[in-house]
């Protein structure tokens, strides 16, 4: 159990910080928020957008509303408002995001000093890519921080820490005398020279994270981070999201022009959760993966795809 209480107090000492960086008071409102003297919007405006590739991440759009009777000096306090507000969204929008089936930012920052520093000094980061006034006499400001990348990104500021005990392991070989392919399938595989893999995992709840798994029904991994570079899971993430299969089959994601394509057949969790960010196919399937990937490498490129 997530402790709750701790959490909150992160939260508010983040709002605090942004509010001294930006000169606006701050008062502790009732509960867990976190409230602006000079009005600030509350409504939940951060979102995690996991479907862009390598430039995938999180926006937070904060609004802030001038104190009556300040005259020229409304837009000035209402955009600090708006800035302090949009930290604050962006900062308890990151919590809830899944590192892996077991993990989400929220848990790992509470056990981890070394990640709330990177989380903290991330969020402190984030750029403001829009702003502007609202028709109401608002003001919004809009922060962006990347999900992937080698420098200031989120999956640089928790990664290494969960896969810190993870070795490289290379992946597993089909042996062709005992696999539940045919042999025209095995011939089909080795000769088409597949660019990629996607997993069609579309109407069955598949949530995204930074270390997803490929299981059989079997229960055998067919695919996760120890099978690949870590340095570019932070990069370019492990795995690509897509929305439509159609899209993603024709040559718009990693998995290039010529994708083998596979239905799953459910999504999971873990061992200790049920959080669904893992998906899982046929055995036949996931030999058909390993095939294709001993054939053209696809797991050192991560060219795989999971389709929502």
């Amino acid at each position: 159990m997530i402790n709750k209480k701790l959490t909150a107090a992160m939260m508010l000492g983040l709002a605090l910080t942004f509010g001294n960086v930006y000169n606006t008071s701050i008062v502790a409102a009732s509960g867990t928020e976190a409230n602006v003297a000079v009005s600030v919007n509350m409504y939940q405006n951060g979102t995690v957008n996991w479907t862009k590739g390598a430039e995938s991440d999180i926006v937070a759009i904060g609004v802030g509303y001038p104190p009556e009777n300040v005259g020229n000096r409304g837009n000035v306090l209402a955009r600090r408002a708006a800035i302090v507000d949009a930290y604050r969204l962006l900062a308890e929008t990151i919590q809830g995001v899944q590192v892996d089936s077991e993990t989400t930012v929220e848990s790992l920052v509470l056990q981890s000093d070394v990640v709330k520093a990177r989380v903290s000094a991330l969020v402190k980061g984030a750029h403001v890519i829009e702003e502007g006034s609202n028709e109401d006499g608002s003001y919004f400001v809009k922060l962006r921080i990347p999900l992937f990348g080698t420098g200031n990104s989120l999956a640089n500021a928790v990664l290494p820490e969960v896969t810190k005990n993870v070795k490289k392991e290379p992946a597993i070989k089909i042996d062709t005398k005992t696999t539940v392919l045919s042999k025209d399938v095995i011939q089909e595989i080795k000769t088409v020279n597949y660019t990629g893999v996607i997993v069609d995992a579309s109407n069955l709840g598949l949530e995204a994270t930074f270390a997803p798994v490929i299981y059989d029904k079997n229960g055998r991994a067919i695919y996760g981070i120890q099978n690949i570079d870590k340095d570019f899971a932070i990069s370019k993430g492990m795995v690509e999201y897509a929305a439509d299969l159609q899209k993603a089959a024709g040559g718009f994601t990693r998995a290039g022009n010529n994708p083998l394509i596979v239905k799953a057949l459910a999504v999971k969790g873990g061992l200790n959760s049920v959080n669904p960010v893992n998906v899982v196919v046929s055995v036949e399937d996931g030999d058909k993966i390993l095939l294709a990937n001993e054939q053209a490498d696809i797991f050192n490129q991560c060219a795989v795809v999971f389709v929502k």
